[in-house]
């Protein structure tokens, strides 16, 4: 069943870079919560508002979430759809199945049942009415698992109904320069569609978070799979890096501008762009410069998903034993958040992961 065309990625393979790039988008998305708990972007334990000569440093925040939500979680899907062939040619149908769902599915209770009643007055019940009710239900920074295993289903059961997973595939070059530019120009209507679709369904529709985003996601996860078939991680050069932050760049800077003067949703606009540039850029930036190892790199790419997965737990912990010291200062507030956040969050998945039974699932 093993195709003998590609080999997963491992550290054997000098991979080591795509498990540097996950713990530094790790700690950009908790970076990322801690901008929200000293901003404006509700989560239930914001600090309170600061005083009106300040307020500009949210617009510094909103500016930092946004560039980040352009790209990083696009990427974060990428690079999990890099192991999926080979997970699944290592493991047959069924093992693949039962792996994601403890895995994934495990990691996507978390929040709903443990971590949200505990950091609000929503018990797991009335998460559980409300989506009885509306559909809509919410996983926190989870609904990514929860997500992850919907695609892998999904490529499962294409796989299976094509019968694409027999002889291995000729790999073909990486596409042109003008067909990722068209590729992501096609994606824009798409996902206005998906944004009103969005506005139909709500922001958390079967714990599917933020709709709107979905065509970037499942195309960057398509990209990951592709990217695996056919070698292209070992095609990537400075051309496409350099394109990759061009595009990316002229994205946010131009492009979002362009479509808000219009009173349309820059996101929706830019973001195709966004995760396929700065995707190419930093995968090759992390070939070149971080494709070794350390202990302390091996840890916290061990202790990454965990971190993750409790993050919201520790910001809030944080944010409330913090709350007496905090500034007159938004970007102050952010750091002395966001430090101990990223710090904390690691402990816990470093200690997580050395539980009996956690380990076997972080």
């Amino acid at each position: 069943m093993k195709n003998q065309a590609n080999t997963p990625p491992t550290r054997d393979n000098r991979y080591d870079y795509l498990d540097n790039l996950k713990w530094l988008l790790t700690i950009l998305v908790i970076l990322h919560h801690a901008a929200a708990v000293a901003g404006l972007d509700p989560t239930g334990f914001n600090l309170a508002p600061v005083a009106l000569q300040y307020q500009w440093q949210y617009n510094t925040l909103i500016k930092f979430q946004g560039d980040n939500q352009s790209y990083f979680m696009g990427l974060f899907f990428f690079l999990s759809a890099l192991f999926v062939v080979p997970s699944f040619h290592k493991k047959g149908y069924s093992k693949f199945i039962s792996d994601k769902f403890k895995r994934l599915g495990i990691p996507t209770l978390i929040f709903p049942f443990i971590i949200l009643p505990f950091i609000s007055y929503s018990s797991a019940i009335d998460n559980i009415k409300k989506f009885l009710a509306t559909g809509n239900i919410n996983l926190g920074v989870t609904w990514f698992c929860w997500t992850l295993i919907v695609f892998n289903l999904i490529w499962l059961f294409v796989t299976f109904l094509f019968n694409d997973n027999k002889s291995p595939k000729e790999p073909k070059q990486i596409p042109k320069m003008r067909k990722i530019t068209l590729f992501a120009s096609i994606l824009v209507p798409i996902s206005y569609a998906a944004l009103g679709l969005e506005n139909i369904l709500g922001e958390n529709f079967f714990g599917l978070h933020l709709i709107k985003y979905f065509p970037m996601y499942i195309v960057m996860f398509y990209f990951g799979i592709k990217t695996y078939e056919n070698k292209w991680l070992e095609q990537i050069e400075l051309k496409h890096a350099f394109y990759g932050i061009i595009i990316w760049y002229l994205s946010r800077n131009f492009l979002s501008p362009i479509f808000n003067g219009y009173g349309m949703n820059y996101d929706m606009a830019s973001n195709s762009f966004s995760s396929i540039g700065m995707t190419m850029f930093l995968v090759y930036i992390f070939k070149q410069l971080f494709n070794h190892t350390t202990k302390f790199t091996i840890i916290m790419s061990r202790t990454a998903f965990a971190a993750y997965v409790w993050q919201v737990l520790i910001l809030y912990l944080v944010a409330k034993y913090l709350h007496p010291f905090i500034t007159e200062m938004p970007l102050v507030n952010f750091v002395i958040i966001g430090i101990p956040s990223v710090i904390l969050s690691f402990g816990m998945g470093y200690i997580i992961c050395k539980l009996p039974l956690m380990k076997n699932i972080f």
